[in-house]
């Protein structure tokens, strides 16, 4: 089992709150938020969180929850785990919510499956309904970072039937074009050296991690250049990215460390398998060509963020409003692509005013 580590006392949730969520997103002054950091009492209210093994789509997941009422599942991205919701699962449970955060399939504490065929968008949106089921639930809320955001967005196209609403932070929504895979515009667009083609290849991403996990976890975190991850000419992908000698500021060495030790433990494999099945999940998802989603969406991306010129580009254009006609975007100032972690007082009160306008609706 997971445990918890003892941090020093934080501001909790009312006392960074109080006098911000009457601000809109563009006026709230991220770096002075930064300055005097939202830690979710860690030391108080990570012991709060419970954990046990669900059986799910023939897997056994592991999942963090805590709180009572509608449920909200917290699907992470690569490389990270349930741990990476740490800031957002009190505060959303404290506000009345029950909040699931499961380590999804080929990560921390859930199982991996051997096969490498097993981790395609069909397996991965699998589990996220084999779960609903599991919780005895009909419906419930649905917010993914990274690669859960794609899932986030997969669920709502494929079981929209299940979701009252979904959050997406720093990936935008990503309809299936009949002609070219995600893979392949990645290719097409970031060349041959992109960091999605640099992990196709099975053990060379590893290697490439495992050499030194504490400082890749410390090149991901920390590199916040405009350009796409790639690999520059005889190097690889991380050896590409300058070192960093010590964590951001929205990190401690001690957080930063529950990451190298998880992932030391389970290795990396699971979730290269996510971007190894891209090309496999674009031909099993032709029959959903040009599909959109009619379930409620909120979009946030930080504007240092990799994606963000992406986002921003398909979000203003005419397409966001055709594929996902109840679809919101907001953009976070001066916020890279961990953005929940980076800046957990904003996300946690967008999302937080997000789900109670749903419910409101309903």
């Amino acid at each position: 089992m997971f445990q918890s580590i003892k941090l020093p006392r934080k501001p909790c949730v009312d006392e960074i709150l109080k006098g911000y969520r009457d601000f809109s997103i563009r006026e709230l002054k991220i770096k002075q938020l930064q300055e005097k950091r939202y830690w979710s009492c860690l030391n108080e209210q990570m012991d709060q969180i419970s954990h046990r093994t669900l059986e799910v789509n023939g897997i056994k997941m592991h999942i963090a929850e805590q709180g009572k009422g509608p449920v909200v599942l917290l699907l992470h991205g690569f490389p990270c785990f349930w741990y990476t919701w740490r800031n957002q699962i009190p505060v959303i449970a404290n506000a009345g919510y029950h909040v699931v955060a499961p380590d999804q399939r080929g990560f921390g504490q859930t199982e991996a499956p051997a096969d490498p065929s097993k981790y395609t968008f069909l397996h991965l949106v699998g589990d996220v309904v084999a779960l609903i089921e599991a919780l005895g639930e009909k419906q419930v809320y649905l917010i993914g970072h990274d690669f859960g955001a794609t899932v986030t967005w997969m669920t709502a196209v494929l079981r929209p039937d299940l979701l009252k609403g979904v959050i997406t932070l720093s990936v935008g929504f990503i309809v299936r074009d009949p002609k070219l895979s995600l893979l392949g515009k990645m290719k097409a667009v970031y060349g041959e050296r992109v960091y999605t083609q640099e992990w196709q290849e099975p053990g060379k991403a590893e290697a490439d991690f495992n050499r030194d996990i504490e400082q890749a976890f410390l090149k991901l975190f920390s590199n916040r250049e405009s350009d796409m991850f790639a690999a520059a000419e005889g190097k690889s992908m991380l050896e590409s990215i300058p070192d960093h000698d010590k964590p951001p500021k929205w990190i401690t060495h001690e957080e930063l460390q529950v990451y190298v030790d998880t992932f030391k433990r389970t290795g990396f494999t699971g979730g290269l398998n996510w971007y190894r099945n891209l090309e496999s999940s674009w031909e099993l998802m032709a029959p959903w060509t040009n599909v959109g989603t009619p379930v409620p969406a909120l979009t946030i991306v930080g504007d240092h963020d990799r994606t963000f010129g992406m986002a921003k580009k398909y979000h203003e254009s005419p397409l966001f409003m055709t594929h996902v006609p109840n679809g919101e975007f907001k953009i976070v100032p001066e916020c890279g692509h961990f953005i929940s972690e980076e800046a957990p007082e904003v996300v946690n009160s967008l999302i937080l005013d997000y789900l109670k306008a749903l419910e409101a609706r309903n």
